[in-house]
């Protein structure tokens, strides 16, 4: 599957966009780490002569949460430098995503937005709290000139895999994953996943450290797990074990073929805080400043508490449709392009119905994996 070509959040603002169905998990995640954000700026060297300070937000997808993040940063960054008591930089944002990623209306957003309005200064001059840019491509390559990036953030990017790992597709093989749908089964399934996310990363690192300056910083969020071994995928295997068993259930009904299931992977890799450490150290650009994995068990809303351990199913139903739209957001692109466009309702409402039935396993599930937080800076 060609990932650049076909990976995006789901577009717009509708009902089933990402836009709107990113805030409880996503933003959740955000707002959690915004004091480990905020540190990481603080804490970085000054850039004495630095008059534009420039930021990427690197898969910063198409929602209300890039504003967020921007806001974050560039806030933080001119307390810094006011209690310095120096001239706050001009701030270039670059955002960047997939090319199929909906850009418009990630723009539309951010310049209606009151935070980024224009207005003029004593002087009659435009001032602006940053300036923005879109930059489409993927982050598993080169996107800016030499040493030219300042801060650098991505949050729940860095799990998804530039492709399915390609012996993961051959037929009779030890590596072959059929009857899974991600990184599961088999300790050769997982050592391939392994091995993909090593690709990626060094990849990902090795980009950053050509465009990023000396002292720069990358403050990195994205899924990970507690367990060592990787076909234990913490928190996240639950959610793919609820959508193997819809399709299953899709196959059983003659919606879809079997073989169309046992052919189709979902290219995501949950990394332990472990194999994070020794990817950064083996690529040798950065120096970690902070690693921690935040359990998915710690940050369970009230909400959340009270449908997986309540008695209402009513209730446990309709969270279950809300998981399900949350995951339709993010993964609805990959599974049309394999499916077909037709089976998307019934599979999502399928997904909604066991997921509400399921709701009190997401406990267990939680304590395994969440989120994992990285700040590295550039030697």
């Amino acid at each position: 599957m060609e990932m650049e070509r076909v990976f995006r959040m789901n577009a717009g603002l509708g009902d089933s966009s990402y836009a709107q169905n990113s805030i409880l998990l996503q933003r959740r995640g955000l707002e959690i780490v915004e004091p480990v954000l905020e540190e990481a700026i603080l804490s970085m060297k000054m850039m004495v002569d630095c008059n534009t300070f420039c930021i990427a937000d690197l898969g910063c997808s198409s929602g209300p949460n890039a504003l967020f993040t921007a806001q974050m940063i560039t806030k933080t960054l001119k307390a810094k430098y006011l209690s310095a008591g120096m001239t706050v930089p001009q701030c270039q944002i670059f955002f960047n995503d997939l090319p199929s990623s909906d850009f418009n209306s990630l723009f539309r957003i951010l310049l209606s937005s009151s935070a980024n309005t224009d207005h003029q200064n004593g002087e009659g001059e435009t001032d602006r709290p940053y300036f923005v840019a879109g930059v489409p491509g993927s982050f598993y390559g080169r996107l800016f000139p030499d040493k030219t990036l300042h801060f650098v953030h991505s949050s729940f990017g860095l799990h998804w895999l530039s492709q399915v790992p390609p012996e993961i597709l051959e037929k009779n093989s030890v590596t072959s994953d059929k009857g899974k749908i991600f990184c599961g089964g088999s300790r050769a399934v997982g050592k391939a996943y392994f091995h993909q996310y090593q690709k990626d990363f060094n990849a990902f690192l090795r980009a950053r450290a050509e465009e990023m300056v000396g002292g720069g910083r990358m403050l990195l969020l994205l899924l990970g797990r507690a367990p060592r071994e990787p076909t234990d995928q913490g928190f996240m295997a639950f959610s793919w074990e609820v959508l193997e068993s819809s399709l299953n259930d899709l196959v059983s009904r003659g919606l879809i073929e079997e073989e169309k299931v046992e052919s189709f992977n979902i290219p995501l890799y949950c990394p332990c805080p472990e194999e994070a450490s020794n990817e950064v150290a083996r690529e040798g650009s950065f120096e970690i400043q902070r690693l921690e994995l935040l359990r998915r068990s710690e940050q369970f809303t009230e909400e959340d508490i009270e449908a997986m351990t309540g008695v209402s199913a009513s209730q446990k139903d309709a969270h279950g449709k809300k998981i399900a739209k949350q995951l339709r957001a993010v993964t609805e692109s990959l599974i049309k392009q394999h499916f077909g466009e037709e089976i998307m309702d019934a599979l999502f409402e399928r997904f909604g119905e066991i997921m509400g039935k399921r709701l009190s396993e997401r406990m267990e599930y939680g304590t395994k994996g969440g989120n994992l937080v990285m700040v590295l800076e550039r030697k």
